[in-house]
Formats: C-alpha cells, structure tokens, sequence
C-alpha cells in the first residue's frame, strides 16, 4: 500500500482544485494521484484514500454526489460548466474533469445501453447542479450468477467507500421474494460493529427451530439464529471472502425458498444512515421505489 503523505494530499487538493475552477484545465483525462500495491485489500486502500479524500474536501467542499462502482470510487463535484470525477480502480485513484453536460449525458446513455457507470449513488443534496439527465430505469440480472457477483460487488464497494464519504454511517436495504412475500431479509454494512461489518439477518418465524432445521439453515451459510427466530450471518470487512460470501448465502436462500430468477426479488428501504437518497443500479434485483419516484 502507498503511505499517504503530506505532499499526496497537498498535491491531489491542489489538482482537484485547478481541474475544478481553472479555465485551461485539461478536460476528459484521467490524473493518478493515489497508488495501491497489487496486494492490497479494500481496508487497506480505503485507509489510504481516507487522507487524500479529506484534503480535496477541505480544498474544494462536499461533494454534489457520494458513489461507487464495484472497482473505485464514483464521486463528484459538479458546477454549471464542470464535473469533476473521483475514480479509480484497485490500483489507483484518479481525478478527472469534463464538461458537465456532456458527462451527465454520457452516464444516461451507459445505463440506456446496459453498461453501469456506478453500482451505487447517494444524494444528500450536496453543493451543485443536476444537470438534468439522471437515469431512471433499472433492470435485474440476467441470471441467478450475475445477480449473486452484483450483490457481492456492492457489498464490497460500500465497505470500502462509505466509511470516507460518509464516515459512521451504515448502509443497508430489505429483501422481499414475491413467491414468499412478507417474509424479509436484512443485508447491511455497519461500520461500527467491529469484525461484524457486513451483516444479514432472515425472519424464520414459520418454521419450528429443531436442529434438523438448524442443519438446514446452516447449509445454507447461516451462522445463528436468537431468540426471535431470525437467522444472522456477520462477517469481518477485514475478510476479503467476506462480500462474496454474504451474497451466496443470500442468492442461496432465496432459492431453495422457491424464487425462479432475480427478478421475483425486491429490495426496499434502502439507505445510508437514513440520510439521503441512495440509488443502487448494481444491485442486481429489482427496487422500490424507482428512482424519480416518491411515495
């Protein structure tokens, strides 16, 4: 992992700041300013952007819009004229700036297309301008494996990106199968639960809790259930397996309840510490409510 320095902070708020305001800055070109070892882990590269993050907020304020992909970051900073863009992958963090109308539009036809610029967004109305192309559509995965690497890619993105731009806060959504409607599972990352982060949790109040059933459940990658009849399963962010295997054990259940495809799937109330909108294109079921949408 690259030690995170006085000098990379200064020099990423330095450029964040000139690609942002400068008339000459160079548009539509991609500036590293953050390297990661090929080893590293999401804990590891998400400490190591921590600093830097909070350099170019101090420099240039909040961003308009908090977001991730399944591989970096997906933040911005946007004026009339410019959107500046937080991005990267594993094995580096990049800014880049582009005309904002343009980039806004871009986006819109990536989703229009199948492709997903971010897995997830959180507005918290944030300083800047909509620029009036948000995509508002949203489909489910194709197929139960893509559905379970979608979920599991999100998962991982908000454990290494939330904690930086929203520090403290938790993030999480319900499930409900329309074959087995009413009954709801709860997947969350909470970043407070030390070695417990990433969390899911199924009422299983209609079946008697004998050990055959324990057996069952277990199978299924079920760790426990309390007093209340909801199964849990909590793993560690430090886990690199940890997201991956969250998402089996959720696509799993679903399944051998009697769900046919991805799309029998809703997910609801889904949030960043209540604070906000948070839209999840990546999530690979279908939502409620749309985005645009309000209830």
């Amino acid at each position: 992992m690259t030690h995170t320095t006085e000098t990379v902070r200064q020099e990423a708020a330095d450029l964040a700041e000139s690609l942002l305001t400068h008339d000459d800055a160079e548009l539509d070109r991609p500036f590293t300013i953050l390297t990661h070892e090929e080893a590293s882990g999401l804990v590891e590269r998400r400490e190591a952007l921590r600093p830097v993050y909070e350099a170019m907020v101090a420099r240039i304020g909040q961003p308009t819009l908090l977001g991730g992909t399944t591989h970096g970051p997906s933040v911005r900073w946007s004026n009339c004229e410019r959107t500046l863009l937080l991005s990267g992958d594993h094995g580096a963090a990049t800014l880049s700036a582009h005309e904002a109308k343009s980039f806004a539009q871009d986006e819109f036809w990536s989703f229009d297309s199948g492709r997903l610029p971010y897995t997830w967004q959180l507005d918290r109305q944030g300083p800047g301008r909509d620029h009036g192309w948000t995509f508002n559509g949203h489909s489910a995965a194709d197929d139960w494996a893509a559905a379970e690497e979608r979920l599991s890619g999100m998962l991982a993105s908000w454990a290494e990106h939330m904690p930086v731009q929203a520090p403290g806060d938790w993030v999480g959504f319900k499930l409900w199968a329309s074959r087995d409607w009413g009954r709801t599972m709860i997947v969350s990352f909470n970043p407070s639960d030390t070695n417990r982060e990433l969390r899911l949790a199924i009422e299983d109040r209609d079946h008697e809790q004998t050990p055959e059933r324990a057996a069952e459940m277990r199978d299924r990658g079920w760790q426990y259930v309390d007093e209340h009849r909801w199964w849990r399963t909590m793993l560690p962010e430090t886990d690199p397996t940890a997201a991956a295997v969250l998402a089996r054990v959720v696509i799993t259940d679903l399944r051998v309840r009697g769900t046919t495809c991805p799309d029998d799937v809703t997910a609801w109330d889904i949030s960043a510490g209540d604070d906000g909108n948070l839209w999840v294109p990546g999530i690979g079921v279908d939502v409620h409510p749309r985005r645009g949408e309000h209830y």
